[in-house]
């Protein structure tokens, strides 16, 4: 959806919390989990399998779209609101809701986020990526797994997930 014109798309709140909703919603296909699992180097041999790895994505990426949108909006109280209607379309679509009211299912999403958000303030050697990495890592396993690979191709996945997903936000004006 750029606009190579650099004039900027105006869009309402809930036109831009749908633009999410589709972002999130392309990383977390059937298809794309299979992908990102094979390329962490995690197998998925069954349903299990892939339910875990859908699950811990899908806690990550809502992240990183709040994290990414943290850091380029200005206004916070538009963002908020933007991030209140993402929320409300993702809580649709989240299969287990009738095992939770929305608000008990915010709190059990903010915990998740709390974590990955402790660990990027967390002072690392090389990157606090690499500290985002083991939440993912060890959510996943149980256990952090002490591979470079896995615990790379994590960190470039945020990256690349943030990068685009704040050059897609820039193309537009919520009003």
């Amino acid at each position: 959806m750029p606009n190579s014109s650099n004039k900027k798309v105006a869009v309402s709140k809930k036109q831009f919390a749908d633009l999410l909703y589709h972002w999130l919603s392309g990383f977390l296909t059937e298809k794309a989990v299979r992908k990102t699992a094979k390329d962490f180097g995690f197998k998925i041999r069954n349903n299990e399998d892939f339910t875990k790895m859908f699950k811990e994505l899908f806690i990550l990426d809502m992240w990183l779209v709040g994290y990414t949108c943290e850091g380029i909006f200005v206004d916070e109280d538009k963002r908020n609101e933007c991030l209140d209607i993402f929320h409300h379309l993702e809580y649709g679509r989240y299969l287990e809701k009738k095992e939770k009211s929305f608000s008990d299912w915010m709190m059990s999403i903010a915990a998740r986020y709390a974590e990955y958000g402790k660990a990027m303030e967390t002072e690392h050697p090389s990157t606090p990526l690499w500290v985002v990495a083991n939440v993912f890592n060890k959510r996943l396993f149980g256990e952090i797994q002490k591979h470079l690979g896995f615990q790379t191709k994590v960190i470039l996945y945020k990256g690349l997930f943030v990068k685009h997903l704040g050059e897609a936000i820039e193309q537009y004006d919520i009003e």
